[in-house]
C-alpha cells in the first residue's frame, strides 16, 4: 500500500482536540470556581455549599462513565461524541437559568454531570487507539492536550464575561459555543477506524501491517476486571483523581484565603496552569512511546506531591505560579495515562469499556476530593495540613505502578515493533 504524505488520523486527532478542549472537564476544572463564585456571591452561598455542588457532579459523572463503553462499542466515536456535545451545551444553558435556590444549582450539576461524560477524551481513545498504534502516545497526548487549550481560554474568557455581562449570560455564551462549533467540528474530522478509509494505523504500508495493527489479546472485560494490575491501575487512578480535583475547585480558597490574592490573579494562575497542561499532555504522550508507561505515571506523581507541599508551606507569588505550573503538568500525565495504559495491558477490543472504568476510579477520587479537602481545611483552621497530606500521599500510586511489571505484548509482537521501528529510522 503506497503511503500517504499526510495521514488522516490526525484529523480525527485535531477534531478530538476540539471537543475535548470544551469538554464538561475543563469547563469543570478551570470555569467552575469562578463561575460558582460569582454565583455564591450573588446568592450568598458558603464556600462548603458551593464544593457540595462539585461532589455532586464528579460523582455523577464517575458513574456515567463506565456506562459510556457500551455505546462507544456499538456506535462508535463520533456519533456518541456528538450526542454527548449536544446533552451537554443542553445542561449548561439549564444552569443559566436558576433562580439562586441550591437544589436547582445541585440539580443543574448532576444533570451536567450526568450527560456530559462523552464530551471528554473516553469518547476519543477509542478512536485514536484504532488509528494509531506505534505513535498513539503522541496521538492522544495531542488529541488531550485540547484541555490545555480550555483550561486556559475559559477562566480568561469567563472572568472577563462575567464581569461584563454576569455569570448567566456567561452559561448561555458557553452553550452557544458548544453548539455552533464544537459539534459541527467534530462531526467533520471525527472518523472511526482507518478502515473507513481503507488505511492501516499508522499511515503504515503493507509490509508494515503485523506491526502497526492494534494489539488485542483477546481479553474480555470480565476477565481484564480479574487481573491484579487493573485493580492496582484502578487504585492509582482513584488517587490521582482525588488528589487533582481536591486543589482545583478549592483553588480560589486556598490561595485568597492564604496568599491574599483577589480573583483576577486567580484566573492568571489559572491560565498559567492551563498553559502547563499542554505541554504536560504533549510531553508525557512523547514519552509514554519511549518510556514504560508507569515511569511516566511516577514522574506525574512526584509533580502533583512537589506542587501541594509548594502550596502549603508558601504564599509567594512566583512561587505559587511555579506550583500551579507542575500541578498543570501532572494532570497532563494523569489523563495520558489511562487510555495508554488500557489499551497496552489489556488491547484495544474493549479500551473503551477498560479506560471508562478508570475514569470511574479517577472521579470516585474526584468526587471525594472538594468536600473532603473543604471539610479539613475547615477543621484546621488553613489548607495547609490537608495540603501536605496529599504530597504524602502520592508515595502510595508510586509503589503500585512500580510493581504493575511490562505490558502485555507478546514476543512475536514485541520483535515486530521493533522490526517497524528500525524500518523508520532507516
Amino acid at each position: 500500500m503506497r503511503r500517504s504524505l499526510y495521514f488522516p488520523g490526525w484529523n480525527v486527532v485535531a477534531g478530538s482536540g476540539v471537543g475535548v478542549a470544551f469538554g464538561s472537564v475543563p469547563f469543570f476544572a478551570a470555569g467552575f470556581a469562578l463561575l460558582a463564585g460569582a454565583m455564591a456571591k450573588d446568592f450568598g452561598w458558603s464556600q462548603p455549599e458551593v464544593a457540595k455542588a462539585a461532589s455532586i457532579y464528579l460523582l455523577l459523572q464517575t458513574i456515567a462513565y463506565p456506562l459510556c463503553g457500551w455505546p462507544l462499542d456499538r456506535w462508535g466515536s463520533r456519533t456518541f461524541a456528538l450526542i454527548s456535545i449536544a446533552m451537554f451545551a443542553a445542561a449548561v444553558l439549564l444552569l443559566s437559568r436558576i433562580d439562586g435556590t441550591l437544589w436547582q444549582f445541585y440539580l443543574a450539576f448532576a444533570l451536567i454531570g450526568i450527560v456530559s461524560a462523552g464530551t471528554n477524551v473516553v469518547s476519543y481513545a477509542r478512536a485514536i487507539a484504532l488509528w494509531f498504534n506505534r505513535k498513539r502516545g503522541l496521538a492522544l497526548g495531542i488529541a488531550a492536550s485540547g484541555q490545555a487549550l480550555g483550561s486556559f481560554i475559559i477562566p480568561i474568557v469567563a472572568h472577563r464575561m462575567i464581569a461584563a455581562h454576569g455569570w448567566s449570560w456567561t452559561l448561555v455564551a458557553m452553550a452557544a459555543f458548544e453548539l455552533v462549533v464544537c459539534l459541527p467540528l467534530v462531526a467533520l474530522l471525527v472518523k472511526d477506524s482507518p478502515t473507513q478509509l481503507g488505511l492501516l494505523p499508522d499511515g503504515a504500508s503493507q509490509a508494515e501491517r503485523v506491526a502497526s495493527a492494534p494489539v488485542d489479546h483477546g481479553m474480555t472485560v470480565g476477565e481484564i476486571i480479574r487481573t491484579g494490575v487493573f485493580w492496582k491501575l484502578a487504585i492509582s487512578f482513584a488517587i490521582m483523581g482525588l488528589s487533582f480535583y481536591a486543589i482545583a475547585p478549592n483553588i480560589v480558597y486556598i490561595l485568597t484565603k492564604k496568599a491574599g490574592m483577589g480573583l483576577a490573579d486567580v484566573a492568571t494562575i489559572q491560565a498559567v496552569s492551563g498553559i502547563a497542561v499542554l505541554f504536560g499532555r504533549i510531553g508525557f504522550g512523547y514519552l509514554l512511546d519511549r518510556v514504560h508507561a508507569p515511569f511516566v505515571g511516577i514522574i506525574a506523581l512526584a509533580l502533583t506531591s512537589v506542587c501541594a507541599m509548594t502550596y502549603a508551606t508558601t504564599a509567594v507569588p512566583t512561587l505559587i505560579i511555579v506550583a500551579s505550573t507542575l500541578n498543570g503538568l501532572a494532570i497532563g500525565g494523569d489523563t495520558d495515562l489511562m487510555p495508554y495504559l488500557a489499551s497496552r495491558y489489556f488491547g484495544t477490543a474493549a479500551v473503551s469499556r477498560i479506560f471508562g472504568w478508570f475514569l470511574f476510579a479517577f472521579f470516585l477520587g474526584a468526587a471525594i476530593g472538594p468536600i473532603a479537602f473543604a471539610q479539613l481545611s475547615a477543621t484546621f483552621g488553613s489548607a495547609d495540613v490537608p495540603l501536605m497530606l496529599l504530597a504524602g500521599l502520592q508515595v502510595i500510586p508510586a509503589l503500585l505502578f512500580v510493581s504493575i511489571g511490562r505490558y502485555r505484548t507478546s514476543p512475536d509482537e514485541a520483535q515486530a515493533l521493533r522490526g517497524a521501528a528500525a524500518a523508520s529510522s532507516s
